[in-house]
């Protein structure tokens, strides 16, 4: 009787445990792992990363940009010809276009967090070494150069990151993202040309400034991903996410896609037309509305008119991709850059013509905006968590391949007035023709509205 009864009290210990265990499996399943895939916690922690993103993709485009009004200095100061001018604007996307799919596998391998922090590092060593480079043409380039290595890493992680922390807001995130880089292209002329001022910091401190800022975001940015994000978000910042390797997309599977291409194309026409304008705007302004060269400051002002369009329309754009179809908003983006390229030509031929030259440059800002956040939004969707990275890396080398032709090609046909004027003619032609291959594209469906293209 003794050992029944102690056997009887073991089962009922040995169910009551079972039966406990199994309440908090399920207790687990909904309040421990429910938040990793989420609906409420992400998105506060998808928001955060945008904002951190923001900052980092803000110094990297005043890198990109605060040379511009100093274009008209170059030639005097380094002794180079226009050709070479061209190069300096391209070296940076040269690199970059090298490097970014080694930042997307990179990412895959290592996780988002060790390619964001990277980038930084390599920014601010760059700037620092492009600060001291003085009249040496040579040491400048290079540096330049080197920062293409950071701002693949910037583009390519730091997108990832905010992607995988969305959930189903990605076109709002990936347009407040990269709302930093429209500030920093808007920003960068304008106090660029104002910091070059001999009385204020000169060429080299322009530099220096820009190498503290930049030490300051990447201090920023370490603390948020290493003490502030918690270990549930980090999870998905750690590897792809997509299970094994044979279940990650490559960069070649990605380029395979037909419809891969046609967003490229569009993103390929419009980085074109706005890096093709970089080399002529201050040199066309100095000729055609006799301002002086050392006036680097008005120079930036007149080219922020651009940046500004981008500004004020690449955040409304990816809120709209959430719920209109972005073929649409792509094609609308091409037509409107087109349109702003022929104003400003129009405008560089007449005699105070510089309202309608800012106009036109404020639309070409605009185009250039309906078509980068929808389309990032649009490889997201598309290619889904296994191949994000590289469609991020993608869409950085067809970025960075414009913007190595588009001052290349301005740079040498598009300076000279009797130039200017059917170089804009064929862009624009080419921009419309971008817009009706993307209207062309049918719906292709998919779990949730609005279907990619």
């Amino acid at each position: 009787l003794l050992r029944r009864s102690a056997w009887r009290q073991q089962s009922n210990f040995v169910r009551a445990v079972t039966a406990q265990t199994e309440w908090l499996v399920m207790q687990a399943d909904s309040q421990v792992l429910e938040p990793f895939d989420a609906r409420e916690m992400p998105k506060r922690w998808a928001f955060l990363c945008a904002i951190v993103q923001l900052l980092s993709m803000f110094t990297d485009a005043v890198l990109l940009t605060v040379i511009v009004p100093l274009s008209a200095q170059y030639k005097h100061r380094f002794g180079v010809s226009d050709a070479a001018i061209g190069l300096l604007f391209s070296s940076k996307a040269i690199v970059q276009v090298a490097t970014s799919p080694f930042a997307a596998k990179a990412v895959d391998v290592m996780g988002c967090r060790f390619v964001m922090i990277g980038a930084m590092l390599v920014l601010i060593v760059s700037t620092a070494v492009y600060a001291v480079s003085g009249d040496e043409f040579g040491i400048a380039l290079a540096a330049r150069a080197v920062q293409g290595i950071g701002s693949s890493g910037v583009l390519v992680g730091g997108q990832s990151a905010v992607t995988r922390l969305a959930n189903g807001n990605e076109g709002s995130l990936l347009g407040i993202a990269t709302l930093g880089a429209a500030a920093g292209v808007l920003l960068g002329p304008t106090v660029g040309g104002w910091l070059a001022s001999p009385e204020i910091a000169g060429f080299g401190g322009v530099f220096w400034v820009l190498t503290v800022v930049i030490a300051v975001v990447a201090v920023m940015q370490v603390v948020f991903l290493y003490c502030v994000l918690p270990n549930e978000a980090l999870m998905k910042l750690r590897n792809t996410g997509a299970g094994e390797e044979g279940e990650r997309m490559g960069l070649r599977v990605v380029l395979r896609n037909r419809k891969v291409w046609l967003i490229l194309l569009g993103v390929l026409a419009v980085n074109f037309n706005i890096a093709m304008l970089e080399p002529i705007i201050p040199v066309r302004a100095v000729h055609q509305f006799d301002i002086a060269a050392s006036a680097t400051g008005t120079l930036g002002l007149m080219w922020a008119a651009a940046p500004f369009g981008f500004v004020l329309f690449v955040a409304p754009a990816g809120i709209l991709s959430d719920f209109v179809p972005k073929n649409l908003l792509m094609a609308f983006g091409p037509v409107v850059a087109a349109v702003g390229l022929i104003l400003t030509a129009i405008a560089s031929k007449a005699s105070g013509g510089i309202p309608l030259f800012e106009i036109g440059l404020v639309l070409c800002g605009c185009g250039y905006a309906f078509v980068d956040a929808p389309s990032q939004a649009a490889l997201t969707e598309l290619l889904g968590e296994q191949g994000q990275s590289a469609g991020f890396a993608a869409l950085d080398m067809t970025m960075q391949l414009g913007f190595i032709f588009g001052p290349l090609v301005g740079g040498s046909f598009g300076i000279s007035q009797g130039g200017f004027w059917p170089l804009s003619i064929t862009v624009a032609a080419a921009l419309v023709v971008c817009s009706l291959s993307l209207l062309g594209a049918r719906s292709a469906g998919g779990p949730k509205p609005p279907s990619i293209l």
